[in-house]
C-alpha cells in the first residue's frame, strides 16, 4: 500500500474571488475543529489567492504523518464568480496501515460544506 495519497477537486462559487478568499483566510481553522486539534497554516499567498495548511491531532495523527490541504481561489471571466480548487495530500505513518479513506473523505466533505456555507453567507 502506498504511503502517499492525493485528492483534488473543484467547486464553482458565486462570490468574487478576493471576497471569498478573505472569508476563507479569516476562519478556515473553524471548519476543521472536529477533525484536527492543531491546524498549522503554512502559507497564504494573497496575490495568487492560495492557502496551504498542515493538519494534525485527533484521528489524523494516529494514521497520518502528514495531511496538507491547499486551496486556491481564482476569478471566473465575469469577475463576480470564482472557482475554488483544493488538493489534499496525505502520508501514512507506515505501509502496513490500511488505507483509512473515511478520514480523508470526511475531511473533504467538511471542506466542501464549509466552502458552500461560506459562499452562501457572503451572498446574503
Amino acid at each position: 500500500m502506498a504511503l502517499h495519497g492525493t485528492s483534488t477537486g473543484e467547486l464553482d462559487v458565486k462570490s468574487p474571488a478576493v471576497k471569498f478568499f478573505k472569508a476563507l483566510t479569516d476562519d478556515i481553522n473553524g471548519a476543521f475543529d472536529k477533525l484536527a486539534e492543531e491546524k498549522l497554516s503554512e502559507s497564504i499567498d494573497w496575490e495568487k489567492r492560495t492557502m496551504t495548511m498542515r493538519m494534525s491531532g485527533c484521528l489524523i495523527s494516529k494514521i497520518y504523518k502528514t495531511v496538507k490541504v491547499t486551496i486556491t481561489v481564482t476569478p471566473k471571466e465575469d469577475k463576480n464568480r470564482s472557482k475554488v480548487v483544493w488538493t489534499v495530500e496525505s502520508e501514512k505513518i507506515r505501509h502496513d496501515i490500511k488505507d483509512p479513506h473515511f478520514i480523508i473523505k470526511t475531511l473533504i466533505d467538511v471542506l466542501i460544506n464549509y466552502l458552500k456555507e461560506t459562499d452562501g453567507n457572503l451572498l446574503l
